[in-house]
């Protein structure tokens, strides 16, 4: 602290020079120091008062000195001389003496405020170590940040405050976190990098002291709604990474901060760059978790549902097998023909149930090359309607085709089409109500092919909308539910709209029906 601005570099140490004017050096303090005067200028007045006497004596005559002080002696005169001499020796001596002990005393005052200083310093750092054990004791975000705020303005001062992060897919600096008056630009602002004092200090990684007589010198922004007395930014720093900035202002006027105050923000801010990154690896951490635990939920959910889908076609296959063999003589050929086609029914059921598992298996492990070729859309629409028509699911639906022209077309992969045609036809079915209308429309345009799945259902809401390409969703999950499935089929028509580089929208709401629009590109791609 010695070299502390402000403060000139002593020409010798408070020691030596107390040696010099003859002091202890642990009695070194300023009210030794003027004792020690007190006493070199009583005696100096002394010897004045002594050597005028003498001089007035010799002024008066030799009538009145006594005949030993006669100064026609030669001896006496030596002796005047001697004496006078050592008088103006002690003068100069007093006179040393006296600038010795001004220079000291002018080194223990320095010393004492560098002391004071030093001990101000101390205390800093020790509140500050203090604030980052308290800033590092919590791995809530928001609690971080408001912390680093709060502990911030305390310790230096200023009554406005903000933090702000690097976002890294835009490269701008937001604003995460603010304490000071409600000014909007602040609360939600955005900046660039290398635009204003935070994108500066971003740019160029070094803390910033800024007082209100350099913003117009440096062209800075300014905000009319107050005016900035005394600002400081520091770069938030994490492993060399740049997380963000920690902006300080004060506003009112009552103090302006100074280079201390900005070194000691540095400091601060290195712990609390370590304190916000330990807290995002955290939320990160816990989102990673939530997101493992909803995928066991969902897994657990997934087996009990296939557990059921399963276990209901095959206990309609196994019963009807055992009734063609336990009483196939006694049944004539009609209730033979609906037992085996109870048994295919439920064998198709089956199948598609364990082709939806494998396809999005597939899906998962990586997507299988489409084999594309020159499709004709309405008579693949048909023969998925056709099939479809002939099961459980559908019975008591219309489901109509309308194509625009008469034979649309469009490049891919015949199996993957089907399948999405398939799915969405289910589900329309699923979905609405015995007797209701689903429609099937398809429109060949000049850069895409469009085809529409709309039923008359139950709709859905924005929040299901949402969710429902997820694996393993449903809009009715409960184990009462009245549609089968699983909860793949979306998922996996999603997946091979995509696959063909194509696109699906939802227009749904509670009580109006659903709308699948899925639009594939004319040529492949």
């Amino acid at each position: 602290m010695a070299g502390r601005k402000g403060l000139a570099e002593p020409d010798a140490r408070p020691d030596e020079i107390a040696r010099t004017a003859g002091i202890n050096r642990r009695k070194l303090s300023l009210s030794e120091v003027d004792k020690r005067r007190v006493q070199l200028w009583a005696i100096s007045i002394f010897l004045v008062a002594a050597i005028t006497v003498a001089i007035a004596l010799y002024t008066l005559g030799s009538d009145v000195l006594p005949v030993s002080l006669d100064f026609q002696d030669l001896t006496t005169w030596i002796v005047l001389v001697l004496v006078g001499g050592l008088a103006l020796a002690f003068l100069v001596y007093v006179i040393e003496k006296e600038l010795s002990l001004r220079k000291l005393t002018r080194l223990l005052i320095e010393e004492r405020i560098l002391s004071t200083a030093l001990s101000n310093r101390i205390s800093e750092i020790s509140a500050l170590s203090e604030l980052v054990k308290s800033v590092n004791a919590t791995l809530e975000l928001d609690d971080v940040f408001r912390l680093i705020l709060t502990s911030a303005l305390e310790l230096l001062g200023g009554n406005e405050g903000s933090i702000m992060l690097l976002k890294e897919d835009t490269k701008q600096l937001e604003v995460v976190s603010y304490q000071g008056p409600p000014i909007e630009p602040l609360i939600h602002g955005k900046t660039d990098l290398g635009e204003g004092i935070a994108g500066g200090v971003a740019e160029t990684r070094e803390p910033m002291l800024i007082q209100d007589y350099d913003v117009p010198k440096l062209g800075l922004p300014h905000h009319p709604e107050r005016g900035i007395y005394s600002s400081m930014c520091v770069p938030l720093i994490r492993y060399d990474e740049l997380v963000g900035v920690l902006n300080l202002n004060e506003t009112d006027g009552r103090r302006r901060f100074s280079e201390e105050d900005l070194r000691a923000l540095g400091f601060f801010a290195e712990h609390a760059a370590i304190a916000i990154g330990n807290a995002k690896l955290f939320e990160q951490e816990r989102e990673t978790i939530a997101r493992l635990e909803d995928l066991d939920r969902l897994k657990s959910d997934f087996v009990a549902t296939v557990s059921h889908e399963l276990k209901t076609p095959l206990t309609a296959i196994i019963g009807s097998a055992q009734t063609l063999t336990r009483r196939r003589e006694r049944m004539n050929p009609e209730q033979q023909a609906n037992m085996v086609t109870m048994i295919e029914r439920q064998g198709n059921r089956l199948l598609r149930l364990v082709e939806d598992v494998l396809t999005a298996a597939r899906i998962e492990s990586g997507m299988p090359r489409m084999r594309r070729e020159l499709i004709d859309l309405k008579d693949l629409c048909e023969f998925v309607v056709e099939s479809i028509r002939h099961s459980d699911i559908a019975e008591g639906r219309e489901i109509v085709i309308q194509t625009e022209p008469e034979n649309p077309q469009v490049w891919g992969d015949v199996g993957a089409i089907q399948q999405i045609v398939s799915n969405l036809v289910e589900n329309a079915c699923k979905y609405s109500e015995p007797k209701t209308k689903v429609g099937v429309f398809v429109t060949d345009l000049p850069e895409e092919a469009v085809i529409q799945v709309a039923d008359q259902g139950y709709g859905m809401s924005e929040e299901e909308v949402a969710t429902i390409f997820d694996r393993f969703r449903q809009v009715d999950q409960s184990s009462t539910r009245a549609s089968g499935g699983v909860g793949l089929g979306l998922y996996i028509v999603k997946s091979l709209v995509e696959a063909h580089n194509g696109s699906i929208d939802v227009d749904s709401s509670p009580g109006r029906g659903t709308t699948f629009s899925v639009r594939f590109p004319k040529r492949a791609r």
